[in-house]
Formats: structure tokens, C-alpha cells, sequence
């Protein structure tokens, strides 16, 4: 009797997971708002996965040792999937929150599952079906909308804001990351690929950071840093990727890929309440339709999937 009511309580703890995760997914770009304005991108996306590369690989030490030959066979590999996941990602997120607003950010990356599909065409000619591809030019439609706030004039003059271009530039790094994961990871054990990705991520992302402050700031942001900028730091260690991660991999053990994809929808409902009670951002109606758009198309392009084995998305 207590075991079957244990196997009913198994989805409700999983979905209560799904939801912090997603929620703390939905604090990288808040946090993130808030650290960007004194800390330069690439330097933040550095000690964002410093300490979280640290842990996972303390963690995962004997069986990253007892594989590190197969490991050195695909470095290459290694790197590429560290670049696009973790080092390119990262800092395009964190230049994106410094010049748009985490409501933008946040509702453009939702159109992520649907790029996702999309660069699997591209890339390795995944089928696409006429749904999918209906699916991706209304969300298509759903980020031009929100990128030129619904007005056609902005639309005409190209009046972008760069902020949601590096956005739109997070989530394609992302996407390429994904396929390239779903097609290459299986030549690694799970747990040493996620580990060495990040530790990858790390290793690039610092001289992008040295390069950013040796050319760009000259350190000058040190001077400027306050506690609570190294607390946000610490935060982004700890939600954003430790805990939402070690939550997401529980979770998919537990509740169908469809379930988890739909989860995500609670990235940007997180995020701009959070941004309209605590940064003073307002949704405005463009949001509301490019978003509209955006969750119609990801609906279509994800409800065509038939296999129920989780899929790599992006976690902000």
C-alpha cells in the first residue's frame, strides 16, 4: 500500500522540481540584469560556471577519471559543445539583459524549442513537417513582434534593439549546441559529458573575459563592484545551475518529454511577474501577442513529436 502511494507522489514531486527549475532558470536573467550593469558579460559567465564546473566535476571525479582516455578521444567535440552551450550562450544572455528588458529576453527565449527543430533541418536534415514549419514562422512572427514592439514603422526603419539580437543570438548558440548534442553526447557516459561540457565552458569563457577587460573595460568594474554584486554572482552559481540542473535531471526521469517542454511556458509567466514587481519593467500588449505567437508555434512544432525520451532545452 505506502509503495503505491509512493509511485502516485513520484510525478507531484517531479512537477514541484520542473517548477523551481524553470523558476530558477527565470532568476538567470533577472539576476543577471542586475550583475551586467557592473560586471562585464564575459566575466560573469566565467564565475557563473566556475564554481558550478568545480562541484559537478568533484562530483563526477572517479567516473570522469576512469573515462579520461575516451574523454581525450573527443576534445574537439568537447569544446565545440562548451562554446555553444556554455561559453557563447552565457555571455549572449548577459550582454542581451544589459541593453533590453528581462521580459524581452525572456519571451525570446521561448522560441528556442522551435529553433532547436529548425537547426536539426539544417543541420542534419531532420524531417521537419508542414506543422513544424507552420509551428516555427508564427513564432517566427510571435519574436519579430516583440523585438520590433509591434509597430510596423520599427519594422521598416530596422529599428533594433541590440539586446534582443544577442538574444536571439543566445538561443541559435544554443540550438546548435543541442543538435550537436543529441547526435554526438552518446559518445561519452552522461555524466562525464555534462561535466567536461562545463568545464569546457569555463576554460573558454576565460579569455573571452580577459580579452573583454584587458581591451574593452581595463578592470575598471572591479572599483564599482558591491556586495550584492557578488552575491548575485554566488546566486547564479547556485539556482541558475547547480540546483536547477540537479532538479531537471531528476525530474526527467519521472514525467514525459511533452510534460517537461511544456513546463518551460513558466520561464516567462517567472520572469515578468518578478521584472513588473521587482525592476519596474511593464508587459505591454506587443508581449502578449508575440507571446501568444511564439507558445502557439512551439505548441505545434513540440506537439509533433511521437517519442517520449527527453530533449535538451535551453535553461536561460
Amino acid at each position: 500500500m505506502s509503495s503505491t502511494t509512493d509511485n502516485n507522489r513520484l510525478p507531484v514531486t517531479a512537477y514541484i522540481l520542473l517548477a523551481f527549475t524553470n523558476l530558477f532558470w527565470s532568476l538567470n536573467f533577472i539576476i543577471g540584469k542586475l550583475v551586467a550593469g557592473a560586471i562585464p558579460p564575459a566575466t560573469i559567465s566565467f564565475f557563473r560556471w566556475l564554481f558550478p564546473a568545480i562541484f559537478f566535476l568533484c562530483l563526477n571525479w572517479k567516473q570522469v577519471k576512469q573515462d579520461w582516455p575516451l574523454v581525450q578521444q573527443h576534445i574537439p567535440l568537447i569544446g565545440l559543445l562548451g562554446l555553444t552551450g556554455y561559453a557563447l550562450n552565457s555571455v549572449s544572455v548577459y550582454e542581451a539583459v544589459s541593453y533590453t528588458t528581462t521580459i524581452n529576453t525572456a519571451f525570446i527565449n521561448a522560441f528556442n524549442p522551435v529553433l532547436i527543430a529548425f537547426a536539426g533541418y539544417l543541420m542534419y536534415r531532420y524531417p521537419l513537417t508542414l506543422r513544424q514549419a507552420l509551428g516555427f514562422f508564427l513564432s517566427l512572427i510571435g519574436v519579430v513582434t516583440i523585438i520590433f514592439k509591434g509597430q510596423l514603422q520599427s519594422i521598416l526603419g530596422l529599428q533594433i534593439n541590440i539586446g534582443d539580437l544577442f538574444m536571439v543570438g543566445s538561443i541559435s548558440s544554443w540550438a546548435v549546441h543541442t543538435i550537436l548534442y543529441k547526435k554526438k553526447a552518446h559518445k561519452l557516459p552522461a555524466r562525464v559529458m555534462f561535466t567536461m561540457m562545463m568545464c569546457a565552458g569555463v576554460v573558454i569563457s576565460l579569455p573571452l573575459g580577459l580579452a573583454e577587460n584587458v581591451f574593452l573595460t581595463g578592470f575598471d568594474w572591479v572599483a564599482r563592484v558591491q556586495p550584492r554584486h557578488i552575491l548575485g554572482i554566488f546566486a547564479l552559481n547556485i539556482f541558475p545551475s547547480v540546483l536547477a540542473y540537479q532538479f531537471w535531471n531528476h525530474a526527467l526521469t519521472k514525467v514525459s518529454a511533452n510534460e517537461v517542454a511544456i513546463s518551460q511556458y513558466l520561464i516567462p509567466v517567472f520572469t515578468t511577474l518578478i521584472s513588473v514587481f521587482f525592476l519596474d519593467e511593464r508587459l505591454r500588449d506587443f508581449h502578449l501577442i508575440g507571446g501568444a505567437l511564439i507558445f502557439f508555434g512551439v505548441f505545434l512544432v513540440t506537439s509533433a513529436y511521437k517519442s517520449t525520451k527527453p530533449r535538451t532545452t535551453n535553461p536561460g
